[in-house]
């Protein structure tokens, strides 16, 4: 069974479990194609934007600590 999307608190820029999931599947797929494809050059660039959304997360949760 799928669990229901829960939306992150709003302290929260993303949900990093999640996230960190995302960017899993993306390298998974990344080696199906091949990282040269056309298509492995797209899902690298998506696992791109998530690894920076979650280094944003980071930086945001070092400040909210200090």
């Amino acid at each position: 069974m799928v669990a229901a999307y829960q939306s992150p608190p709003e302290n929260e820029l993303v949900n990093v479990r999640q996230a960190q999931q995302v960017a899993g599947v993306l390298s998974l797929l990344i080696s199906l194609v091949g990282p040269r494809s056309s298509l492995g050059i797209i899902l690298q660039q998506a696992r791109s934007e998530v690894a920076s959304l979650l280094r944003s997360q980071s930086a945001a949760g070092e400040r909210d600590a200090a």
